[in-house]
């Protein structure tokens, strides 16, 4: 057939193929070789909402590599963006070469799609928020365990019962004791009949620090042991004999984590974590850790304290003894030197007299020393009682002047009593307050070298209130806590002379809150000082009886 007649059948050809391309669902796009659109179907016009006039002519872009499959964008009029699956076919059309371009819309597909991965990734991230919240739970529980108590053997058995079945199946914690021992202190099971294996395993296989369990290999290396999924291959492994695997078997072990207890940079024992069921997680590795971590800062702070509280019963008993010691022979000194000034043993020359003098101040001043120091040592031991009454303060202010007076006068320096017409009633204990006001009196005058020193008893309220306040050196305001501090003095390279034990303040603050009070202190350097003890005043309007 010659060229020109072949051109009317390409042509009805051409036409049959145009009749069943507008029939497809499927939008269909013949482009040229050099990519301008030829044809389109109804279907294409309306995945881009365009007439076929607006595309026909023009070039649209579309991926034209044959025999290829591809999903794209399709832009429409308005700017919205339409999904579609694109396929690419070499044709003749009107008799020139052609790509038949057919694309069928997949945005509903696409927006199903998207909506099961947002579905999904809701679900993980409420799964996670979920866990993060048992997490949180979880953790606030066990420092709320450790916070109740400084018994860590207490502790650690609840916080194994806290552990399972939250983190795990069951659960050991092994702890290395102070004589280098490895106890276990705790073990739980969430099955009430295999509870009684734990106890066989540690009394048939008690934990050593050479041992291939887990628990002692993260005790040994100070790093967690991760076991995401444990097989037979494992366990045979771990186990010192067929009876030691047989009793974990029995336990039950699927998965397992063992996180050492450290703190301060020691290895005090280790967790481990079980589970018979599921497999633990990284997130889980992460938990178990923090859990590890605030056990084992609870274990080392119970036995700092318990190590402090020690020394300082030992400290407050020497202390003891050694007063109780020293006041022995303290009375002896002053029992005589006051019978020699009767003249019982002959004539006393006034210069011997004034030597005796020199000989029972010193003897009262470390009678003072040593009533510090018993004081304090009652108070560390909590022995100290209290006998109290209604009380008038101004009368105590009154015994405590009648003690300050002369010592004032020595160092030529005035003293005054200020003093309410009226009674100031407290329920209170005359003694300790006496010896409040005698102690914050003594260092009045101790670092006074000028002025005077005062006594004011001042009612405020429901607080009576009682100020001891000097014309002396002051305290900066940066030592006016510290100087409450037992043993600390502020230091004065130009007063050396004045002493003492640094316990005086100490055990005057101590003692006004044991009285239900506040001692407190306005001072500054070259201004003096002012202490004032206020206490609870007395209820009622009866009179000291």
């Amino acid at each position: 057939m010659s060229r020109a007649g072949s051109r009317p059948a390409a042509r009805a050809g051409d036409e049959r193929l145009k009749t069943i391309i507008d029939r497809l669902a499927d939008g269909v796009v013949i482009v040229s070789r050099s990519g301008t659109v030829r044809f389109v179907n109804p279907a294409a016009q309306r995945l881009f909402d365009r007439s076929a006039a607006e595309l026909l002519g023009s070039e649209l872009g579309l991926p034209t590599l044959a025999g290829e499959t591809t999903e794209i964008d399709v832009v429409r009029r308005g700017g919205e963006t339409a999904a579609a699956e694109l396929r690419a076919a070499e044709v003749e059309w009107e008799g020139e070469p052609a790509l038949l371009v057919s694309l069928r819309d997949v945005t509903d597909r696409r927006e199903a799609e998207e909506r099961r991965r947002q579905a999904e990734a809701d679900q993980a991230a409420r799964r996670h928020a979920e866990a993060e919240a048992r997490r949180a739970r979880f953790l606030s529980n066990v420092s709320a365990v450790l916070s109740a108590s400084l018994d860590y053997h207490a502790t650690l058995d609840m916080l194994a019962q806290l552990a399972v079945p939250e983190l795990a199946d069951w659960c050991v914690i092994d702890v290395v004791e102070e004589d280098g021992r490895i106890a276990r202190l705790a073990a739980a099971h969430a099955d009430a009949d295999r509870l009684p294996l734990l106890s066989v395993l540690r009394e048939e296989f008690p934990p050593r620090r050479d041992g291939p369990m887990p628990g002692t290999q993260a005790l040994r290396t100070g790093k967690t042991v991760y076991v995401a999924r444990a097989n037979e291959a494992w366990l045979a492994g771990i186990s010192v004999a067929p009876e030691h695997a047989a009793l974990v078997r029995a336990l039950g072990i699927r998965s397992l984590i063992a996180v050492p207890l450290v703190a301060r940079a020691e290895t005090l024992g280790a967790i481990t974590l079980v589970c018979a069921e599921r497999q633990y997680s990284r997130n889980d590795v992460a938990t178990a850790e923090d859990f590890a971590q605030r056990a084992a800062l609870s274990i080392s702070n119970a036995r700092l304290y318990a190590a402090a509280e020690e020394a300082s019963r030992a400290k407050s008993e020497f202390l003891a003894v050694m007063s109780h010691e020293l006041r022995t022979p303290l009375n002896a000194v002053m029992g005589y030197a006051d019978l020699m000034q009767t003249g019982v043993a002959g004539p006393v020359e006034e210069r011997q007299r004034a030597y005796l003098d020199r000989i029972k101040d010193g003897a009262r001043h470390l009678e003072g020393v040593i009533d510090e120091i018993l004081a304090f040592s009652r108070m560390e031991a909590g022995h100290e009682t209290l006998r109290t009454r209604r009380v008038d303060l101004r009368e105590v202010a009154r015994q405590a002047g009648d003690l300050l007076r002369p010592v004032a006068r020595q160092k030529e320096l005035g003293f005054r009593l200020v003093l309410p017409d009226a009674p100031a009633l407290a329920e209170t204990d005359p003694d300790k307050v006496l010896q409040i006001l005698r102690n914050l009196g003594t260092n009045a005058v101790k670092f006074t070298d000028a002025g005077e020193v005062t006594i004011e008893v001042a009612p405020d309220g429901d607080r009576q209130r009682v100020r001891v306040a000097d014309t002396g050196i002051g305290i900066s305001r940066a030592n006016q806590e510290r100087i409450f501090e037992p043993f600390w003095q502020v230091e004065q390279s130009n007063r050396r002379e004045v002493g003492g034990t640094g316990l005086g303040l100490s055990v005057a603050r101590r003692t006004a809150e044991l009285l239900g009070g506040t001692l407190t202190l306005d001072s500054a350097p070259g201004r003096g000082s002012t202490f004032t003890l206020s206490l609870p005043a007395a209820t009622g309007d009866d009179d000291e009886s």
